[in-house]
């Protein structure tokens, strides 16, 4: 995906501690906001509203309205542009009482109404008198895509597995099961098998338990995604009688998250894999209550101390003398008393409406209009950002930065946009004078990669060949030559395979033999491969 920097939006002052003065200061933020992105889409007014005559790749040229397509950020960048709550979606007007559910389908967003019911009310002449922006959620005026030629602003939002997912699903189904498996005591094997898990390509072997781990990174989550269910039923393996259905719904219920994730990574779909998608998402709502309990939240806490205190100062004092044995039955019998009020407002008062867990229901539908939502992720623009922002702040003298972060990325996409023009006349037989021809072959168009890489410790000195290398391994050298041999004819194409004589096996460099090439089909793809490296550690080849 081509992602260009066009502008760097201005950071917002820091709210002070007056409400009045803070309402005041997010007020000055949405104007600000707004103002500069009618600053960014005013070129696309004219073109979406008039139309523009464009080449197409047929030869002929057509007249074609440019419009704003998609918006890719994470929900509460989604909050700020689009002006509503934090608990709200930005797409359909789902109450918030029912996020957590999965049941009907909701109306669409529709800020042209919205603003005609403002008006409406303000006269005073209305039939929609209970429909006001508070009781949607929204800000009227604060939307910044509203107003747009031919974009409708609900339609902007597109879903996103980093944030929606990984980081956020993801997160909160491992909260949920580090409790579900701290009550029935299974936690201690599940970190067992955590960090015992084998290595594979393409895959992060956990060297910590997932709970000694303060912060965890997109990657990370969902390299957790491909082992959490494996390693989860073998901690759940033979559980008691009173055991059996809790874990068989909590497996259920991870094992419905994980299908859903792995079926919205595909690159194409058909009808089946939609439907696919959209039972497991069913499955997963329906097994999810497992988790209530653990879905406990600072202000449901704060009733249970509440609750505690008030059950405590409400007991009878006795100060009578009672004996040892009915004092601890006294004390079991108010602690169980304690644990069952607790319970019965975990229950009462816990919930899913979060945000994050309505998104789920909208992907089924981005992938019928737009069809994948790999492409839509906002983990392009976290890698855009090293290289258009960080880089260009490092060449910076850190004054004005944010001018010369724009004019250095700018200046680099201009000559890579000519060098590739170049390259293309050049490939179409243009006479290009020999100064301009030498400079193609010596300039490159990609961003040069890091050269930076993490230095290894534990090296072996005086190991040059594979002859000194024997000793290392402590096997034969015919051992050896047999396995490079074997290697060579099953994965290596015909010009890169080894000499089979033994003799010249033994002078080759050992450098051979710190990293093979392991290529592995790329997902949804029968040509395209992807090459792992793997070190050689043992004594295995």
């Amino acid at each position: 995906m081509a992602v260009l920097l066009l502008a760097l939006l201005p950071i917002p002052p820091k709210l002070s501690k007056s409400s009045k003065a803070d309402q005041h200061q997010r007020q000055i933020n949405a104007d600000i906001l707004r103002d500069v992105f009618e600053l960014i889409f005013a070129p696309l007014q004219d073109p979406a509203h008039d139309g523009v005559p464009i080449d197409c790749a047929d030869g002929k040229v057509r007249r074609c309205f440019p419009i704003l397509a998609a918006w890719i950020a994470d929900h509460m960048e989604n909050v700020a542009l689009h002006g509503i709550k934090s608990n709200v979606c930005p797409r359909c007007e789902v109450p918030a009482v029912e996020l957590g559910t999965n049941m009907k389908v909701y109306p669409v967003r529709d800020y042209a109404i919205y603003h005609h019911y403002d008006y409406e009310n303000w006269i005073g002449e209305t039939d929609h008198a209970d429909i006001t922006p508070e009781s949607l959620g929204i800000r009227l005026g604060q939307n910044v895509f509203y107003g747009l030629n031919r974009v409708s602003p609900s339609d902007l939002h597109k879903p996103d597995m980093l944030h929606t997912v990984y980081l956020g699903l993801f997160k909160h189904m491992m909260d949920w099961i580090q409790g579900f498996l701290k009550k029935h005591g299974r936690l201690e094997a599940f970190d067992e098998v955590w960090k015992a898990l084998p290595p594979y390509p393409g895959f992060l072997v956990p060297k910590k338990a997932y709970r000694e781990v303060t912060q965890w990174q997109g990657k990370e989550m969902r390299n957790l995604g491909r082992c959490v269910l494996g390693v989860l039923a073998v901690a759940l393996r033979q559980p008691g009688s009173a055991q059996l259905i809790p874990f068989k719904r909590a497996l259920g219920c991870v094992r419905a998250l994980v299908d859903f994730n792995m079926m919205a990574q595909y690159r194409s779909h058909t009808a089946e894999t939609i439907t696919y998608m959209e039972d497991y998402l069913d499955t997963f709502h329906k097994m999810k209550d497992i988790f209530l309990e653990f879905r406990v939240t600072k202000r449901i806490r704060a009733k249970i101390d509440e609750q505690r205190r008030e059950l405590r100062h409400d007991r009878p004092k006795t100060r009578e003398r009672i004996a040892p044995s009915k004092r601890r039955r006294m004390r079991d019998a108010e602690r169980e008393e304690e644990t069952e009020r607790r319970m019965d407002l975990i229950f009462c008062e816990s919930h899913f409406n979060f945000i994050k867990m309505h998104l789920l229901s909208h992907f089924c539908d981005h992938i019928r209009q737009f069809g994948n939502i790999a492409m839509y992720s906002t983990e392009f623009g976290e890698l855009a950002h090293k290289t258009q922002i960080k880089a260009g702040w490092r060449q910076s003298n850190k004054n004005d930065t944010s001018r010369q972060i724009v004019q250095s990325y700018s200046g680099q996409h201009g000559i890579r946009m000519r060098l590739l023009n170049l390259q293309s006349l050049r490939c179409c037989g243009a006479d290009l004078s020999p100064d301009v021809v030498l400079q193609l072959y010596t300039t490159s168009t990609t961003t040069a990669p890091d050269i930076r890489r993490r230095m290894l410790k534990g090296r072996w000195d005086n190991v040059c060949n594979m002859a000194n290398f024997r000793p290392v391994l402590g096997i034969s050298i015919q051992i050896i030559c047999r396995g490079l041999i074997r290697y060579s004819r099953h994965n290596l194409p015909p010009e890169r395979r080894l000499p089979e004589d033994p003799e010249i096996l033994e002078s080759l460099p050992v450098e051979l033999l710190k990293q093979l090439e392991i290529p592995v089909l790329v997902f949804q793809e029968t040509e395209i491969y992807d090459i792992h490296r793997a070190r050689c550690m043992g004594a295995q080849l």
